[in-house]
């Protein structure tokens, strides 16, 4: 069982808050604010893979990092593409070193992998919009 207070997503986000580039910035959790620019880490699923005999368990979880930006010229989307370019890089430096998010006991991460960082929308006026990268945590659940 969990440890109280500890759920994945907040481990996610504690692990997302290491990425350097957004280390002085807001991180909420499931929503960004309206005024540009800050973040926010929200759930997109969980799936379990896989079950043996003794009840160890391989999970996804899947969520998504979020980040509000002023997207009125060439040059802020840009910058905001190149952002999210560089974070899922960085993802993928941290699961080569096998630095993953810290879990409550019982579960041991395996794996982490960041894609598909996209313009999510444009708000109305097209002056602000919300980029979305996808993040997978592939993690064990020992028997319980």
């Amino acid at each position: 069982m969990p440890e109280q207070n500890k759920s994945l997503l907040e481990a996610m986000k504690n692990f997302v808050q290491q990425y350097p580039n957004i280390a002085d910035i807001d991180l909420h959790y499931d929503q960004t604010e309206p005024e540009p620019v800050n973040y926010s880490i929200q759930t997109s699923g969980l799936v379990k893979l896989s079950e043996d005999v003794c009840g160890n368990q391989i999970w996804q979880h899947n969520a998504l990092l979020q980040s509000r930006e002023y997207t009125s010229d060439d040059l802020s989307r840009l910058n905001a593409s190149a952002f999210t370019e560089d974070f899922i890089f960085w993802i993928e430096v941290q699961n080569a070193n096998r630095n993953y998010p810290e879990l409550c006991s019982g579960f041991t991460p395996i794996k982490i992998s960041a894609d598909n960082g996209i313009l999510l929308y444009l708000d109305d006026d097209g002056d602000r919009g919300v980029y979305q990268i996808q993040i997978h945590l592939i993690f064990e659940r020992e028997g319980f």
